[in-house]
Protein backbone atom coordinates (compact mmCIF):
# COMPACT_ATOMS: atom_id res chain seq x y z
CA UNK A 1 0.00 0.00 0.00
CA UNK A 2 1.75 3.35 -0.75
CA UNK A 3 0.90 6.98 0.83
CA UNK A 4 -0.99 8.39 -2.07
CA UNK A 5 -3.66 5.66 -1.36
CA UNK A 6 -3.98 6.52 2.08
CA UNK A 7 -3.88 10.21 2.15
CA UNK A 8 -7.63 10.80 1.14
CA UNK A 9 -8.79 8.40 3.72
CA UNK A 10 -6.36 10.36 6.35
CA UNK A 11 -7.81 13.51 5.06
CA UNK A 12 -11.72 13.07 5.32
CA UNK A 13 -10.67 11.33 8.87
CA UNK A 14 -9.21 14.95 9.50
CA UNK A 15 -11.95 16.65 7.69
CA UNK A 16 -14.69 14.89 10.38
CA UNK A 17 -12.60 15.44 13.42
CA UNK A 18 -12.44 18.60 12.78
CA UNK A 19 -16.51 19.62 12.25
CA UNK A 20 -17.57 18.02 15.51
CA UNK A 21 -19.64 20.51 17.24
CA UNK A 22 -18.90 21.94 20.51
CA UNK A 23 -21.99 22.01 21.97
CA UNK A 24 -23.84 18.97 21.75
CA UNK A 25 -27.84 18.09 22.11
CA UNK A 26 -28.36 20.90 20.14
CA UNK A 27 -28.36 23.34 22.94
CA UNK A 28 -27.57 26.83 21.64
CA UNK A 29 -25.04 29.13 23.94
CA UNK A 30 -27.26 30.80 25.91
CA UNK A 31 -27.75 27.45 27.70
CA UNK A 32 -24.14 27.01 27.91
CA UNK A 33 -23.36 30.55 29.34
CA UNK A 34 -25.92 30.11 31.95
CA UNK A 35 -25.04 26.47 32.67
CA UNK A 36 -21.51 27.87 33.36
CA UNK A 37 -22.59 31.32 35.32
CA UNK A 38 -24.72 29.56 37.38
CA UNK A 39 -21.71 27.64 39.47
CA UNK A 40 -20.10 31.77 40.06
CA UNK A 41 -23.78 32.97 40.83
CA UNK A 42 -24.91 30.27 43.06
CA UNK A 43 -24.21 31.45 47.24
CA UNK A 44 -21.31 29.58 48.38
CA UNK A 45 -22.10 26.15 49.81
CA UNK A 46 -21.29 26.03 53.63
CA UNK A 47 -18.04 23.83 53.13
CA UNK A 48 -16.55 27.03 51.52
CA UNK A 49 -17.18 29.35 54.26
CA UNK A 50 -15.76 26.80 56.89
CA UNK A 51 -12.38 26.75 54.67
CA UNK A 52 -12.73 30.71 54.16
CA UNK A 53 -13.33 31.15 57.78
CA UNK A 54 -10.04 29.26 58.67
CA UNK A 55 -7.62 30.55 55.81
CA UNK A 56 -9.00 34.34 57.07
CA UNK A 57 -8.35 33.05 60.96
CA UNK A 58 -4.58 31.76 59.48
CA UNK A 59 -4.21 35.15 57.54
CA UNK A 60 -5.23 37.60 60.71
CA UNK A 61 -2.81 35.64 63.23
CA UNK A 62 0.55 35.99 60.24
CA UNK A 63 -0.67 39.80 60.36
CA UNK A 64 -1.27 39.87 64.48
CA UNK A 65 2.75 38.17 64.72
CA UNK A 66 4.20 40.07 62.03
CA UNK A 67 2.87 43.11 63.66
CA UNK A 68 3.98 41.81 67.06
CA UNK A 69 7.86 41.24 65.60
CA UNK A 70 8.04 44.27 64.43
CA UNK A 71 6.59 46.47 66.92
CA UNK A 72 9.36 44.36 69.98
CA UNK A 73 12.25 43.52 67.71
CA UNK A 74 14.22 40.70 65.89
CA UNK A 75 14.85 39.47 69.21
CA UNK A 76 11.55 37.52 69.02
CA UNK A 77 13.10 34.93 66.67
CA UNK A 78 16.02 34.38 68.78
CA UNK A 79 18.56 36.86 67.31
CA UNK A 80 20.56 37.07 70.72
CA UNK A 81 24.29 37.63 70.86
CA UNK A 82 25.34 33.59 71.29
CA UNK A 83 23.13 32.94 68.04
CA UNK A 84 25.09 34.44 65.15
CA UNK A 85 22.21 33.17 62.19
CA UNK A 86 18.54 33.45 63.61
CA UNK A 87 15.61 32.38 61.65
CA UNK A 88 14.81 35.62 59.77
CA UNK A 89 18.67 36.24 58.36
CA UNK A 90 18.48 32.30 57.12
CA UNK A 91 15.68 32.58 55.31
CA UNK A 92 16.18 36.34 54.42
CA UNK A 93 19.77 34.52 52.83
CA UNK A 94 17.47 31.49 51.41
CA UNK A 95 15.42 33.66 49.43
CA UNK A 96 17.67 35.93 47.65
CA UNK A 97 19.53 32.54 46.68
CA UNK A 98 16.77 31.55 45.32
CA UNK A 99 16.13 34.74 43.48
CA UNK A 100 19.65 34.72 42.06
CA UNK A 101 18.99 31.08 41.30
CA UNK A 102 16.20 32.34 39.05
CA UNK A 103 18.29 35.55 37.66
CA UNK A 104 21.37 32.93 36.89
CA UNK A 105 18.54 30.17 34.55
CA UNK A 106 17.54 33.12 32.83
CA UNK A 107 20.71 34.80 31.86
CA UNK A 108 21.93 31.65 31.17
CA UNK A 109 19.76 30.54 28.54
CA UNK A 110 19.58 33.91 27.07
CA UNK A 111 23.76 33.92 26.55
CA UNK A 112 23.27 30.44 24.68
CA UNK A 113 20.54 31.86 22.57
CA UNK A 114 17.92 28.92 23.04
CA UNK A 115 14.99 29.15 21.01
CA UNK A 116 12.98 26.94 23.63
CA UNK A 117 13.95 29.27 26.60
CA UNK A 118 11.01 31.68 26.63
CA UNK A 119 8.86 29.69 29.18
CA UNK A 120 11.29 28.54 31.10
CA UNK A 121 12.75 32.33 31.92
CA UNK A 122 8.91 33.68 32.30
CA UNK A 123 9.24 30.93 35.43
CA UNK A 124 12.53 31.69 36.35
CA UNK A 125 12.27 35.50 36.12
CA UNK A 126 8.80 35.28 38.34
CA UNK A 127 10.54 32.78 40.68
CA UNK A 128 13.12 35.67 41.21
CA UNK A 129 10.47 38.46 41.94
CA UNK A 130 8.71 36.09 43.78
CA UNK A 131 11.85 35.16 45.77
CA UNK A 132 12.75 38.94 46.55
CA UNK A 133 9.24 39.69 47.79
CA UNK A 134 9.39 36.62 50.02
CA UNK A 135 12.69 37.82 51.57
CA UNK A 136 11.31 41.29 52.11
CA UNK A 137 8.80 39.82 54.83
CA UNK A 138 12.27 39.07 56.90
CA UNK A 139 12.65 42.75 58.89
CA UNK A 140 16.48 43.07 59.10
Amino acid sequence: MDGAAAAPEIQEAERRIAHVPLVLNRRNFNWLTQRISSVVEQPAPRWWWVIFAITASAAIFGLFCIGYQISTGVGTWGNQVPVGWAWDITNFVFWIGIGHAGTLISAILFLLRQKWRTSINRSAEAMTLFAVICAAIFPG
